[in-house]
């Protein structure tokens, strides 16, 4: 064929060809660095490179309300308890009257208590996936059915409220003791803040990302004892340059510093939150397929042609060596 007269890649016959064992080893070896390298490729194809940048809020986005989503439950009676808020700007909130209490059992089994969370794992392409805003109501983590039957002791409070874009303190104290609580002055024997977190989040609620304080316990059998968080919010921006899709959320960061105190100081759960002045920008940009392909093509192509110069240098080494060899045996 006329064809046979183009062909740039010349075939050498099998009869001419000779296998070594230096050859296999060297064939295994460029395997095995293809694959690696292929895989470790492959990796930053799908993980993409992220970018962290932090600016300044606009004043703009901080005159803005806050929005927050909270379900918890105490182990105390609805009627026995006082919500409130309170915030830099002196305004007050009724949040016991913006926010949903209904009776149920107290069940911690499935939470866990509060630890210290390492960097944050989740990537942006996963946050955007899970990114499905809702209207905030009851969490769906649900206590056993046996004892929402038997025991309707403890107060389930959750809903979203707005507040001021500033420093707070939201609170849930013992009705009559909280901070400008009113009402009846309920014993002090009965009085247990011991409680669960089902869900603390701030803006727009989307249900699949999850934060800090989420299906986080915290117990105690002493009367007077007040739970302290201390929140640091911080405005955050995911973006994805390859999809073109952003997110603004609000992350943060959590310590806690509870205590038994004494009987003239006011037992509770305070959430002191602050937010921060900076915005985190989080921005992730993935390689194209078409780039993608033509470095596995250039690094596999390479890895191929270095290890045929790799071979060729060895096997010229060793005749070099073998034929000197040869010929001090030849002079004795």
């Amino acid at each position: 064929s006329g064809l046979k007269t183009f062909d740039a890649f010349p075939k050498t016959r099998q009869t001419y060809r000779v296998s070594s064992s230096r050859g296999g080893a060297l064939t295994i070896f460029v395997t095995i660095l293809c694959i690696y390298l292929t895989w470790m490729e492959l990796r930053q194809h799908l993980d993409g490179t992220e970018t962290q940048a932090f600016s300044v809020e606009h004043t703009a986005a901080a005159d803005h309300a806050l929005q927050i989503n909270l379900d918890i439950t105490v182990a105390m009676p609805c009627d026995s308890l006082h919500i409130n808020v309170q915030d830099a700007a002196l305004d007050h909130i009724l949040a016991g009257d913006i926010l949903t209490k209904e009776g149920t059992s107290f069940d911690d089994t499935s939470a866990h208590r509060l630890v210290p969370l390492g960097g944050r794992e989740d990537h942006v392409y996963n946050v955007l996936a899970k990114a499905k805003k809702s209207k905030f109501g009851k969490s769906g983590r649900k206590t056993s059915s046996w004892l929402r039957k038997v025991d309707r002791s403890s107060c389930r409070i959750y809903g979203s409220m707005a507040v001021n874009r500033v420093m707070g303190d939201f609170h849930i104290t013992a009705a009559g003791h909280g901070y400008g609580s009113t009402g009846q002055h309920i014993d002090h024997k009965t009085f247990n803040f011991s409680h669960v977190v089902n869900e603390l989040s701030f803006g727009d609620f989307y249900p699949k990302l999850v934060n800090p304080l989420d299906d986080v316990k915290a117990t105690t059998d002493e009367n007077f004892y007040k739970f302290q968080y201390y929140l640091s919010i911080v405005p955050t921006i995911y973006h994805s340059e390859n999809s073109h899709r952003s997110l603004l959320t609000n992350q943060y960061a959590v310590t806690e510093h509870s205590r038994q105190v004494s009987s003239y100081q006011v037992p509770g759960i305070f959430f002191k939150f602050d937010i921060e002045p900076l915005t985190l920008t989080i921005n992730e940009r993935r390689m194209p397929f078409t780039k993608f392909a033509v470095r596995m093509v250039n690094i596999i192509g390479g890895v191929l042609v270095s290890g045929n110069w790799c071979y060729k240098l060895v096997d010229l080494f060793v005749e070099y060596f073998r034929r000197k060899k040869r010929s001090m045996d030849g002079m004795i």
